[in-house]
């Protein structure tokens, strides 16, 4: 499985490469910290320099963060009830012609 990122500028999801390097671009590095726009790029780098702590900390922040993610899965959907007198959905809840 993929490991998806949070952007600390823009909120958004994101999928870097898995070597964290683009072929096309040589010399880009994708970042756990940040997308690749560059007023995320900024922001990220404001981010840290206002908290005083060290940007590989925040890197190996997000890769936890990533990483428990991925062990915990996808979240057990809710199961939908039919309202009111109606019952739910299946073979044994379908109308017949005698009742």
């Amino acid at each position: 499985m993929r490991t998806w990122y949070l952007c600390l500028g823009c909120a958004a999801h994101y999928l870097p490469p898995e070597s964290m390097t683009y072929p096309g671009r040589p010399g880009l590095v994708a970042s756990p910290v940040h997308c690749g726009l560059g007023q995320c790029r900024a922001a990220a780098r404001e981010i840290v320099a206002r908290s005083g702590l060290p940007a590989a900390l925040f890197e190996a922040m997000a890769l936890r963060a990533a990483q428990a993610a991925d062990a915990a899965g996808d979240p057990a959907r809710p199961v939908r009830r039919a309202r009111g007198r109606r019952s739910a959905s299946g073979p044994r809840s379908a109308r017949t012609r005698l009742g």
